[in-house]
């Protein structure tokens, strides 16, 4: 052997040689001529030593040691289209693109924080953001339109994994002048009576309320039903009625007291944020990074919760 590198070109010229048998073919198939196929070969002969094929006016055919070297290329050609798949991976990670599914709230309150920080890491990326129910969004993500969803925990979500990054507690929220923050405690008896400002009708926290709300045996009327949280806030601002929400979406407004903030009862309503994505795939580096900017994102802004 003359040369102690072999070249890739002319292995993958053995190796098509050896599929056809056939020069023409073979020069056909890689974009070369019969006269370039022989040169290569030749060469690739020179360098290791021996002779691969046996070249007659109408025929190829490999030799023995041609046959025993086939497996060998085959093998050094996958190694490398491996070893090229994977740097491409390594110097393509910071480029892509992103498709996120969020609820209003999510639009509004957790995305803005987590893709400030997710650009910074990956500045080359095109980011797609789907406001929409959950229920659509569970379907775009089956039919591989959408990544990522971020909501509510659903009742059901077939086929997709729910990563949770935080909680929160839903509580009453009322004007200053409501009888109830005179009071400074909600009644449960007049509960029934109030103007509720709710979630839309359709979605996981207004099935929330309602469940909550039967088990305490409590009938609830709906007054406004509204698909976004900071629009339910404004409307209690206008006292036009009693509204349900975490304290973290009003923290400024219960602080300056434009805003009561009143537990529903002795137990509990809470609400779990998190992740969606296809059950069938795993996430890549970038989905992966984006889950864990959502969960810091969310942890501040729900302090005393947790995932």
């Amino acid at each position: 052997m003359t040369s102690s590198t072999l070249d890739s070109h002319q292995l993958n010229v053995f190796v098509v040689l050896s599929r056809h048998l056939n020069m023409s073919r073979t020069a056909a198939e890689l974009g070369l001529t019969p006269s370039g196929i022989s040169h290569c070969l030749k060469t690739l002969e020179t360098d290791l030593g021996c002779r691969l094929c046996e070249r007659t006016s109408r025929k190829v055919m490999l030799t023995r040691a041609g046959h025993e070297f086939l497996r060998e290329a085959e093998a050094i050609l996958e190694q490398m289209n491996q070893a090229r798949t994977k740097l491409r991976s390594w110097l393509d990670w910071r480029r892509g693109q992103l498709r996120i599914a969020a609820s209003i709230t999510a639009c509004q309150y957790i995305l803005p924080a987590a893709l400030r920080e997710f650009r910074e890491s990956f500045p080359e990326f095109t980011i797609q953001i789907d406001p929409c129910s959950a229920q659509q969004a569970m379907e775009r993500i089956a039919g591989d339109q959408v990544d990522l969803g971020v909501f509510i925990q659903p009742t059901h979500c077939p086929g997709l994994t729910f990563v949770p990054i935080a909680e929160d507690e839903l509580q009453f929220l009322v004007n200053p002048i409501h009888p109830w923050a005179l009071k400074g405690k909600a009644s449960h008896q007049e509960i029934s009576s109030q103007n509720l400002i709710l979630p839309e009708r359709a979605s996981e926290t207004h099935a929330l309320i309602e469940a909550y709300f039967r088990r305490e045996g409590v009938r609830i009327r709906p007054f406004i039903e509204i698909g976004n949280e900071e629009a339910i806030k404004q409307f209690v601002r206008l006292d036009l009625g009693v509204g349900l929400l975490p304290k973290w979406i009003a923290a400024a407004e219960i602080k300056q007291q434009s805003l009561v903030y009143l537990p529903l009862g002795r137990k509990r309503l809470r609400r779990h944020w998190g992740i969606l994505h296809n059950r069938s795939r795993k996430l890549g580096f970038a989905e992966s990074v984006f889950v864990d900017l959502c969960r810091n994102v969310s942890r501040e802004l729900m302090p005393g919760t947790k995932p």
